[in-house]
């Protein structure tokens, strides 16, 4: 699936004529394609490992701090707050300050807005939030970019973002089989 993020053709022909804007903006013209669901879900298994890692820690300096793991009612609930804290730091640390998470970034994915341009910090706040919701509803919000017919989640339609290869759909293979309006 690919988002077509060129400028309309009114744009082209009445904007600034300058040698400068005109480069520009050609630079911008392009489709940027949706990441592949496969390469997401590699994605999502190496934050899941760094996530994963990150709790480890916390559990193992909470045990050295006297801590004292039991298994009841309180402690699973404990648990899960406590995850939950992490996992909402991971995500909104990495997603606001850095814009992208460490699996994104070893895959070369990143996350731009539905215009192509890289997300102000606005759209990446509401990404961080949106994975709150795609997650607190049981995974839920992630799952639904197997239904969606352009492979987007709860909080890539929120933040008016999604992840795309490093590349534009112009620079790549597929770049002949696209035809352009005139």
């Amino acid at each position: 699936m690919f988002i077509d993020v060129s400028l309309p053709p009114a744009f082209e022909k009445n904007g600034d004529e300058t040698g400068e804007a005109t480069n520009a903006a050609q630079e911008r013209v392009g489709l940027y394609p949706v990441a592949a669901i496969e390469e997401r879900r590699i994605v999502a298994m190496i934050d899941s490992a760094c996530l994963l890692f990150a709790y480890g820690g916390f559990l193992t300096l909470f045990g050295s701090l006297g801590g004292q793991f039991t298994f009841s009612k309180m402690s699973a609930a404990v648990y899960c707050i406590a995850f939950a804290i992490v996992y909402l730091q991971y995500f909104t640390l990495f997603t606001v300050f850095g814009g992208t998470t460490p699996g994104m970034m070893l895959r070369g994915i990143q996350v731009v807005d539905f215009s192509g341009e890289a997300p102000s910090p606005r759209r990446l706040l509401l990404r961080a939030a949106g994975y709150m919701l795609s997650a607190g509803t049981f995974f839920l919000g992630f799952l639904w970019a197997m239904w969606d017919e352009d492979e987007l989640t709860w909080h890539d339609r929120i933040s008016h973002t999604y992840l795309s290869s490093a590349e534009k759909l112009g620079d790549s293979e597929l770049a002949g089989a696209i035809h352009r309006h005139p």
